[in-house]
């Protein structure tokens, strides 16, 4: 894994909740995204296309663990 540390503004870590908590790392073959406050981690392979499964859950996880999204009006 690279030396850089990437910190992503605002995101919120799906396992803590930690606002500004998680950041962006590149290797040769995946990036991974971690939580400083917690040691949550997530990768995807770095060639993985965006709008496919893989770019969207990550390498360890499986398309059936998705979860409904509701947006409500301010």
């Amino acid at each position: 894994m690279s030396a850089t540390r990437r910190f992503i503004a605002g995101a919120i870590c799906p396992s803590c909740g930690g606002v500004d908590k998680l950041f962006v790392a590149a290797d040769d073959a995946q990036m991974i995204c971690e939580c400083v406050a917690c040691g949550f981690r997530d990768s995807r392979a770095r060639d993985a296309v965006p709008g496919s499964a893989e770019y969207a859950r990550g390498l360890g996880q499986t398309a059936d663990e998705t979860q409904a999204v509701r947006f409500v009006d301010p």
